[in-house]
């Protein structure tokens, strides 16, 4: 039996619940997660200061912040989905 691929707003809700001291998160970087068929990056905060520090430090100051509601909990995101901006990232987080 095939397990299900998670949402975003499923991972990042059993994330919050497993970890005692979140942090911001960059989903994706390994070129795993996808978008319409399509490599993406999925930067969550879990505030506005994250998620804009974490906007700057991609370099991806114009892509909009999503505020998520899901459950009991409330985060940030900032998709990346431009194939060059999506590329910078996984090559940033290679190692």
């Amino acid at each position: 039996m095939d397990k299900k691929n998670l949402s975003e707003q499923e991972w990042v809700y059993n994330y919050l619940h497993k970890c005692n001291k979140p942090l911001p998160l960059v989903l994706g970087s390994r070129g795993t997660w996808g978008i319409n068929g399509k490599k993406a990056i999925i930067l969550v905060a879990f505030t506005l200061p994250d998620i804009s520090v974490m906007r700057v430090l991609h370099n991806v100051r114009k892509n909009p912040i999503r505020e998520m509601k899901y459950k009991d909990i409330v985060y940030y995101a900032v998709n990346i989905v431009a194939n060059k901006q999506v590329e910078y990232v996984i090559d940033y987080w290679k190692e």
